[in-house]
């Protein structure tokens, strides 16, 4: 597997409710429906995509932008 953790991401069990303790891959959240990613993942993959830096991204999500 690589070593690139930005593929992976904060998540939440919705059956539960509790945010799992371990970052989860990008690819699971299609495989298993029951995964969600938390508002700061989100965030963060929408800063993204948008072109800023991951650093940039959690940044912009602590300051509520």
């Amino acid at each position: 597997m690589s070593d690139d953790f930005s593929m992976f991401r904060e998540a939440y069990d919705s059956r539960t409710g509790k945010k799992l303790p371990y970052l989860v891959p990008e690819s699971h959240f299609d495989a298993f429906p029951h995964l969600r990613k938390t508002p700061t993942s989100k965030a963060a993959t929408k800063q993204a995509a948008e072109g800023n830096t991951p650093d940039q991204a959690v940044q912009a999500t602590k300051k509520g932008k």
